[in-house]
């Protein structure tokens, strides 16, 4: 992948962006590659070469990398950091970098440290659920230990004391502890698993130039249309509605007016997958979504 550099940053800053801090080891996937939809990852490996991004779209990658070099120095009784486990599983072997390993007498816990907005703290992240869950399951199969919870320790990169003191479901802080689900390891194990067929269809769809399986709207970040009620002189929506019908009775009986939010496919339109331009699915029903 190319890095650009649009807008004249310092090339010591360049020279960061160029650098690959990150590697899976001799493993066919990486957990974030494997949590990847096969579509996306066969299509960044097919046009890697292709691939552009400018240093000024990576402050918060080069933060995180950043993040995690600091995080490496921090040494505290019973934690474990940045270790990378390997487990041979369905015939590849996948690999994980976990953060933070916190180990007591009756299990260990795993953290992992999320540079991150407001929004996704407030709502449910299952990515996050899912590759915590993937490192537990690593470390039950490889280390043979107890995991007792799973855990995200985000940064919140656009936190607001304001809206903090204002709101009741906005985070108190700017760095939160967050406890998610924990998974079995049968469970963990079946995710496991599903991965892997799905990827494995992947390649076979590429070795045979056939279509590359769908994305689901969920690995779209399929943001569905709303109808917002609105009052002259507010910023704000006085009530958000899935139908149209309710949202103009509702604007009737408020005096108000209604304001459609349209529906997108964030990751495509946004192109947070890196390949929306390679990709026929996204191609074919972007101008219908337009």
């Amino acid at each position: 992948m190319e890095v650009t550099n649009n807008f004249g940053v310092p090339e010591t800053l360049m020279s960061l962006a160029r650098r690959d801090y990150y590697s899976k080891g001799n493993a066919d996937y990486s957990v974030t590659e494997l949590l990847a939809p096969s579509r996306v990852q066969r299509l960044r490996k097919l046009f890697h070469g292709h691939m552009k991004q400018d240093v000024s779209q990576m402050l918060w990658q080069l933060m995180g990398s950043a993040l995690h070099v600091v995080a490496e120095r921090g040494q505290a009784e019973g934690h474990i950091t940045e270790e990378r486990l390997f487990s041979t599983f369905e015939g590849v072997v996948v690999s994980g970098a976990i953060d933070v390993q916190q180990e007591e007498d009756d299990g260990v816990t795993i953290m992992d440290y999320k540079f991150t907005s407001a929004w996704a703290v407030m709502n449910e992240k299952p990515d996050w659920e899912q590759q915590q869950n993937v490192y537990g399951w690593l470390v039950r199969r490889e280390k043979k230990k107890n995991v007792k919870g799973v855990k995200i320790i985000a940064l919140i990169r656009d936190w607001n004391r304001r809206e903090a003191e204002r709101r009741e479901d906005y985070p108190k802080a700017p760095i939160q502890v967050i406890d998610l689900r924990l998974w079995s390891h049968e469970e963990a194990e079946e995710f496991v698993r599903s991965r892997i067929s799905a990827h494995n269809t992947g390649k076979v769809a590429i070795a045979f130039d056939e279509e590359l399986p769908l994305c689901t709207d969920e690995d779209r970040w399929v943001r569905e249309t709303k109808f917002a009620v609105m009052k002259e002189g507010r910023k704000r929506a006085v009530k958000l509605f899935d139908s149209e019908a309710d949202a103009k009775q509702f604007a009737e009986q408020e005096k108000g007016f209604v304001e459609t939010r349209k529906g997108e496919a964030i990751r495509c339109t946004g192109d947070y997958c890196g390949v929306s331009q390679w990709c026929s699915q996204y191609q074919a029903t972007k101008g219908v979504e337009e």
